[in-house]
């Protein structure tokens, strides 16, 4: 009677192996095995991770110079064919009528704060101004500029990714001198082959964003002192003059080729 209660019900099995360990454990050496597959699981996937997301970000950089390019034309045919502004420093010449505002300006308590973005003269051809429009989602320098100017408002500091070619006089930015006395209006007209032209460039963003010392700080582009960027995978995005926009290597706008970013050439 005894023996009988002490014994296991019927289709009972014990979990207990003959060793004396549980069935569903793990031994450390299969753990330790576990986690080298994870590892090497997690090596490989990480570039693929880190590649895709490049390829997100210059599909985003693409649409943000697409948009900005559709908002050139609208301006240069409601504006008789003639291009807005360059955006210089405030220490060059801030007008109405650049492209983007960016610059510094006193604020109504005296406090240093930059000008009011919303009212640049393509904000009204982009539906309203949103930073992101003007800043590829791959340039850690543009964050890094606006960071350093939150924590110093007395430096004028370009905080964007993009701008607009001013090689020359010739543009095609227009250009307005500080006092206004002097006034240069350049028209997408005169643009020759426009559909080779560099409109809107995607500079180099840092010191250390390839060859060379110069980088962007203001909203033009001078091709002969300022290259690309290299941010995607060794190239640029850039808009021509036409609207389109294409992918490009550093050398493509360099001074042996006038033909991509000469108005006149």
């Amino acid at each position: 009677m005894e023996s009988r209660l002490m014994s296991s019900p019927r289709g009972f099995r014990s979990p207990i192996c003959p060793s004396g360990r549980s069935a569903a454990a793990f031994t450390l050496m299969e753990l330790l095995v576990v986690v080298a597959i994870l590892g090497v699981l997690v090596a490989l996937l990480l570039p693929a991770l880190a590649r895709a997301k490049g390829k997100a970000h210059a599909a985003a950089c693409v649409s943000n110079q697409g948009q900005l390019g559709l908002a050139f034309l609208l301006y240069c045919d409601e504006h008789e064919d003639v291009f807005p502004t360059g955006a210089a420093a405030s220490t060059v010449s801030a007008q109405p009528e650049d492209w983007i505002w960016w610059q510094m300006q006193t604020g109504p308590a005296g406090q240093p704060t930059m000008r009011n973005a919303h009212g640049s003269a393509l904000a009204p051809y982009l539906s309203g101004y949103r930073s992101t429009y003007f800043r590829c989602p791959a340039d850690r320098d543009a964050l890094a500029r606006e960071r350093a100017w939150q924590q110093n408002m007395s430096q004028e500091l370009y905080t964007y990714s993009y701008s607009l070619n001013a090689h020359s006089m010739g543009g095609m930015a227009s250009y307005i001198s500080q006092d206004r006395s002097r006034k240069f209006f350049n028209k997408l007209g005169a643009v020759v082959n426009p559909s080779h032209k560099i409109m809107l460039a995607e500079e180099k963003g840092s010191a250390q964003d390839g060859p060379g010392s110069a980088f962007i700080d203001d909203g033009r582009w001078q091709p002969l002192g300022y290259p690309l960027t290299q941010r995607h995978a060794g190239k640029a995005n850039v808009a021509f003059a036409d609207g389109r926009v294409e992918t490009v290597r550093r050398e493509f706008a360099d001074q042996d080729h006038p033909e991509h970013f000469d108005p006149s050439h």
